[in-house]
């Protein structure tokens, strides 16, 4: 009798070990295989992409995990039962783990929180995971962002006197129809007339939109009535005392018409570190969506390259997905301001920014997806 015990202990214990999850996508049943780690049910991130569409990076130096699903991100920590959502910190109630080179979550994540954070996707009912629909993983949605705007003109040019903040909006206003109409995609607007947006609400309406490109349009301006061409920008810190200057230029806007220094100790509180923690695993993107972008824009508009650059842009800190700042050409200088208020031109400057999107989205897709 003992022994039968024994025997009938063991048994309980390798279904403890080794048990399932079930996640049931459009009729179809897939299996989640949860193992036992100090007696709570946890599952590996790997066995989790084939059924989420995932992809995860680890930072062995920080001890961070980050794992992208349903074009979100989550970031967490090893040895720690919280993570980062967005700007918001969540507890799983029991940490992360790693064994060798598999990382584990607690099963609690995937029959808790995911349906937590994806509602209209997912619920978890009568011990069964179910999902809505596939996960399809394109980008569908892109938030195009006039810079300045309103009580801010934005640069001014020196001979015909335009506003940036016109010139702009009339560049974003013809992107938009385009991506519209042969792209299919849905396209918002931070602004679609002359009013102030804050910085810091550009970014929140792209993220509470659930945005999967961001893209800010700028004109640029220079003491120096000779300075020319056009930049595309992504996020990081200034490398170079021309990036550092136009940094600068678009930051000023906290300054002039945000409130100063309160409102830029808005822009360098603990969210704003946070949202550069999981803006980072959209790097390579931003760089990539950036390229396309001003490889087309030069060749397009005939304007000097300046090429693809990295500056700490208030207006991209905030945004969880590939973004970048476009500078289409200098205000400041005579002859590219002539160009710039062109509606002729504007047609084309914003035909070069369509075509580096749809160059970078073709791929994009291709890689999310698999």
């Amino acid at each position: 009798m003992r022994r039968l015990f024994i025997l009938l202990g063991l048994f309980m214990l390798c279904l403890q070990l080794k048990a399932n999850l079930d996640i049931r996508i459009e009729g179809d049943t897939f299996i989640l295989p949860e193992t036992d780690i100090s007696g709570i049910p946890y599952v590996g991130i790997n066995d989790m992409h084939p059924i989420f569409h995932s992809i995860c990076k680890q930072d062995r130096i920080d001890h961070r995990l980050y794992l992208h699903t349903y074009g979100e991100t989550f970031i967490f920590m090893e040895g720690s039962s919280y993570y980062n959502f967005k700007l918001d910190s969540y507890n799983m109630h029991f940490p992360i783990q790693r064994i060798k080179d598999q990382y584990y979550v607690p099963s609690i994540f995937v029959r808790e929180n995911l349906p937590l954070h994806f509602p209209k996707d997912m619920v978890f009912k009568s011990g069964q995971l179910q999902l809505s629909k596939p996960v399809n993983r394109n980008v569908k949605t892109i938030v195009l962002d006039p810079g300045h705007g309103g009580k801010d003109p934005g640069a001014v040019g020196r001979k015909l006197k335009a506003q940036e903040k016109e010139v702009n909006l009339g560049v974003t206003l013809k992107l938009k129809r385009m991506l519209e109409q042969e792209l299919g995609l849905n396209v918002l607007m931070t602004r679609s007339d002359d009013r102030f947006v804050s910085l810091g609400d550009r970014t929140k309406f792209a993220n509470d939109r659930r945005g999967d490109l961001f893209v800010s349009i700028h004109t640029n301006a220079s003491r120096d009535p000779k300075s020319k061409g056009s930049e595309t920008y992504y996020l990081a810190t200034a490398m170079t005392s021309d990036a550092r200057a136009v940094e600068a230029l678009e930051n000023q806007v906290v300054d002039l018409y945000e409130g100063g220094a309160d409102a830029r100790s808005k822009y360098d509180d603990l969210d704003f570190i946070l949202s550069d923690l999981s803006q980072t695993e959209h790097l390579e993107s931003s760089n990539e969506l950036a390229s396309n972008i001003q490889q087309n824009l030069v060749a397009g508009s005939g304007f000097y390259d300046r090429g693809v650059k990295q500056a700490n842009f208030y207006v991209l800190r905030g945004a969880f997905m590939p973004s970048v700042l476009v500078e289409l050409g200098f205000i400041s200088n005579p002859e590219e301001e002539k160009l710039l208020v062109n509606d002729e031109y504007q047609e084309r400057l914003a035909r070069t920014i369509f075509e580096g999107i749809k160059r970078f989205k073709y791929r994009y897709d291709r890689i999310r997806n698999t």
